[in-house]
């Protein structure tokens, strides 16, 4: 019955450990990602047996783009094109969040996990604007 406990005492202290370490990971990696701006964050999540660490998209507000209307179709025919180099020939907006620097993420349809672009326009009511976008980035909902 000793042996039990202690090893019983054992595994609870090295899953502690595991969560304690994987807390510590995410805690590190979500400052370097607040730093540069980035609208994701890490999350432990155990599974079963197993603990690991997803990239999820922080709960920002939701709109529609600042973009008028000709430059937000020119953003998605850049999303489509960066989509069809990854074997996806679908670039359906599901929604706009902004961040608070003015850029926005704009959140395609997908099946299973999402699939975010980061958009920056130097003058979102201009249609000859310049767009810079980051992505993709898939993360977990």
């Amino acid at each position: 019955m000793k042996k039990t406990c202690l090893l019983l005492g054992m595994v609870l202290l090295l899953a502690a450990c595991a969560d304690t370490t994987l807390s510590d990971a995410a805690h590190s990696a979500n400052q370097k990602l607040e730093a540069k701006g980035s609208p994701y964050r890490w999350t432990p999540k155990t599974v079963g047996d197993s603990s690991t660490l997803v990239l999820t998209l922080l709960p920002l507000p939701a709109g529609p783009t600042r973009a008028n209307p000709a430059l937000a179709q020119q953003v998605l025919g850049l999303l489509s094109k960066e989509e069809a180099k990854k074997g996806r020939y679908s670039a359906e907006l599901q929604e706009v969040r902004y961040l608070n620097d003015g850029r926005e993420v704009w959140v395609l349809n997908s099946i299973g996990d999402g699939v975010a672009y980061v958009v920056a326009m130097s003058n979102p009511s201009d249609p000859r604007s310049s767009i810079k976008i980051s992505g993709p980035t898939t993360y977990s909902r």
